[in-house]
């Protein structure tokens, strides 16, 4: 534990749990009336996506590429991103929510009080699904694209794998709540540059709005959640679940360069293969690593 990171004990975390319940009640965009996006608002001249996520926006073949095809791929990238999106929510985050509900800590005496803020969390999730179908299906009308027929991200087949490689129910439930508690944080800081984005499609720009506000609590949930659960843990179980939320934090990061390799083909994006090779797969790590290690230190870890 690093200096002056102080662990709440169980009374701090109860009230806290309250809190953040209390929050959500009068804050969740799922207890809000939700916004209707007609035709009218859709403004072909914007972008849909904010060309500053693209991991490969400084490649020559990226800012020689013409505005047209440059434009389309931005609205694959919007589609690219929810389709990921609903990935995490439906095989990261529901999973992990539903283990606390059902197998809350033994010892911890918050155990109603972490199936509350859990079942509200699963309740946002199932929101924020929907919330990028109805976007994601908006965009792809609009602009009249193909389909994206793609959910082989690399988050998730590595969350597959590590899960398959586990031994024991525990431990599977361990590696989800590791990998969803290190998620939860990891996508405030993507959301963040889209949510304060004016310049993209009003829709784009409103549900990542939403979205990010409702995971920012999120992000304190799980923290507060790990509190109870880090508490009993043996020093090797310790370094397991902070060992995978680091290695969330790598997967979280990759550029999922073959969902780009599917759009680019969609696209005829000019000199496809240069920038898929030309491209790492995962150049924006230190950002993500930064807000793993923050939460880590944060829960004793």
């Amino acid at each position: 534990m690093k200096a002056g990171i102080v662990i709440p004990d169980s009374e701090n975390v109860a009230f806290m749990l309250k809190k953040l319940s209390a929050l959500w009640k009068n804050r969740a965009a799922v207890n809000n009336v939700q916004p209707e996006y007609p035709e009218s608002e859709f403004d072909s001249a914007k972008q849909d996506f904010s060309e500053s996520l693209l991991p490969f926006r400084q490649h020559d073949a990226w800012r020689e590429a013409s505005d047209e095809i440059k434009n389309t791929c931005l609205s694959y990238a919007w589609v690219m991103y929810n389709l990921k999106t609903i990935c995490i929510e439906c095989d990261i985050v529901t999973p992990a929510c539903e283990d606390i509900i059902k197998y809350p800590p033994v010892n911890s005496p918050n155990r109603a009080g972490l199936q509350d803020v859990m079942s509200e969390t699963l309740l946002d999730e199932a929101l924020h699904t929907r919330m990028s179908v109805i976007a994601c299906n908006y965009i792809c009308d609009q602009r009249k694209l193909e389909p994206l027929n793609y959910t082989d991200f690399n988050l998730i087949k590595w969350k597959d794998n590590i899960l398959a490689d586990c031994g024991a129910e525990w431990q599977r439930r361990l590696t989800r709540f590791a990998i969803a508690c290190a998620s939860e944080t990891l996508i405030t800081d993507y959301l963040k540059v889209m949510a304060e984005d004016n310049g993209i499609q009003k829709i784009c720009h409103d549900v990542t709005r939403i979205h990010a506000e409702d995971e920012w609590s999120h992000s304190s949930v799980f923290s507060y959640v790990a509190y109870d659960i880090v508490r009993d843990l043996s020093l090797s179980e310790r370094r397991y679940l902070r060992d995978t939320m680091l290695k969330t934090a790598h997967f979280f990061a990759d550029n999922e360069l073959g969902a780009w390799d599917a759009i680019f083909k969609l696209t005829k994006m000019p000199c496809a293969g240069d920038i898929i090779s030309e491209t790492e797969n995962s150049n924006e790590i230190n950002i993500y690593l930064d807000s793993a290690e923050l939460i880590i230190s944060r829960i004793g870890l």
